[in-house]
């Protein structure tokens, strides 16, 4: 099964399909306050005592004191629901879609577009791992994902390794684990915000430094670009004969807000619909999407990737009951 987006690009890898084996404080309440009762003819005004108190900041002084910190961009939470880290995107604004001088970027990766995130949010240090899907089926009586692929490949609990994100996820399964763990799917804009962490590069880093991918998620290199030229058809079987699959997180470098693997190992689901057209009509502030669509988004890129596609404005596009041996997710939103 091909890239199911139809594309320009020669190189854009197939993807195995699995379906064949297949605010604020509020008042103060000052009608409850003993110092807010209404005067009376035998007690004294009260009025400049309750002023020299604020202006000693006795009062009003205790809710701030009692107002965390702010994050900063790049603090880490852990989430005791799932036992995942996660990792604080600050608001912000950036550009979205098409970095400068990428030579490979694609028609719906455009225009590049000013996006604003209006309001800060949590994110996955990494994609769910198989660890954390383990902690969700014992609470909830899920069955387990996929054990093997067509070729034989072991997954997630069959993969014997708790550090591997979890694939063959299909888009309900992703949306249904981050609700569990009281969060949700990024939107296609908070993806890319975060996966950027503040740079306007293609990548945040040599790619064989920051991704596993098709040249290097295998037992030795290879030329995954080359191979995928030189016989299409024979391209996934190549890959699996050289060991090419799923690889622990955490192992290359995080971008400069600490996220890992947000290039390369697992393509991740996020909340929106797919248009191809979208970025021309996309709002300003927190786009979340078409209103309908027929397939989802998935962003980043995996371990049976072609280089040219491990970079954060890439898109990817499938229906979102798809299970497929290379896709994963992270969940995003508030920690309580």
């Amino acid at each position: 099964m091909g890239d199911p987006r139809p594309s320009g690009n020669l190189e854009t890898p197939p993807f195995m399909s699995l379906k064949s084996a297949r605010a604020g404080h509020g008042a103060r309440h000052r009608r409850n306050h003993p110092l807010s009762l209404k005067r009376t003819s035998d007690r004294p005004a009260i009025g400049p005592f309750i002023a020299g108190l604020v202006a000693l900041g006795l009062l009003g002084g205790v809710n701030r004191a009692q107002q965390p910190p702010a994050p900063t961009p790049g603090q880490t939470r852990d989430n005791a629901k799932d036992g995942q880290r996660y990792v604080w995107a600050p608001a912000g604004k950036f550009t979205m879609g098409c970095s400068p001088l990428d030579k490979y970027c694609a028609a719906d990766e455009s225009p590049a577009h000013p996006v604003e995130i209006t309001r800060g949010f949590w994110i996955g240090q990494t994609p769910v791992t198989v660890a954390a899907w383990k902690r969700y089926r014992a609470e909830t009586g899920k069955p387990p994902l996929l054990a093997a692929d067509e070729f034989g490949r072991k997954l997630n609990e069959a993969a014997a390794e708790n550090t591997q994100p979890v694939v063959a996820a299909a888009w309900d399964d992703a949306r249904d684990y981050c609700s569990w763990a009281g969060l949700r799917l990024p939107t296609e804009a908070e993806w890319e915000y975060a996966a950027r962490a503040g740079s306007t590069a293609s990548r945040y880093g040599e790619v064989d430094d920051v991704a596993w991918y098709g040249d290097n998620s295998g037992r030795k290199p290879i030329d995954s670009a080359g191979l995928f030229r030189e016989d299409p058809p024979k391209f996934d079987r190549r890959l699996f004969s050289n060991g090419n699959g799923p690889r622990g997180v955490t192992q290359k470098k995080p971008n400069a807000w600490g996220l890992y693997d947000i290039l390369g190992n697992v393509w991740e689901w996020v909340a929106d619909y797919y248009s191809p057209s979208y970025y021309g009509s996309s709002p300003p502030a927190d786009p979340q999407g078409p209103a309908t669509g027929t397939q989802r988004v998935l962003r980043g890129g995996a371990w049976n990737t072609l280089p040219n596609n491990i970079r954060v404005s890439y898109r990817l596009t499938n229906p979102q009951g798809d299970r497929i041996n290379a896709f994963g997710f992270r969940c995003a939103g508030d920690l309580r």
